[in-house]
């Protein structure tokens, strides 16, 4: 019987080690591969604005392809770069944090960022992970 529960205990411990290596060697999720919900950046901002928890139960957490026009670029804490998109409304823009530093982009080119959408802020929507789509 002792030597049942040991070979129980024994099997259940490497089962735990396995689980933990897995999840502590697995690659975090990039938005490069998945493909993304496309949406329009001012279309993103109305659903926020009519109805943040309908808006949250389709894009938070997931990756979003959102077009628009630049408004601005700006540096964040980190020293990366923050582009933010131009909704209509001066105050609720898609703030969008790039992955890479020293993205290159000019106020009031239209282009269409991907990343994850991280809900809404006090200045707007934002996206985190963002790369440049192509």
């Amino acid at each position: 019987m002792v030597k049942k529960i040991i070979l129980v205990v024994l099997v259940l411990g490497l089962i735990g080690v396995g689980t933990g290596m897995y999840f502590f060697y697995k690659k975090p999720e990039t938005v490069d591969d998945k493909k993304g919900i496309v949406v329009a950046a001012a279309a993103l901002s109305a659903a926020y604005s009519t109805s943040e928890k309908a808006a949250d139960s389709i894009y938070l957490n997931n990756v979003i392809e959102v077009t628009g026009k630049v408004g601005e670029t700006e540096q964040n804490q980190d020293g990366g770069t923050m582009v933010i998109l131009e909704t209509g409304d001066p105050m609720a823009g898609v703030q969008c944090a790039m992955r890479e530093k020293g993205v290159q982009v000019a106020k009031g080119q239209e282009v269409t960022i991907k990343g994850f959408c991280s809900g809404n802020g006090i200045t707007g929507v934002s996206l985190t992970d963002c790369i440049l789509k192509k």
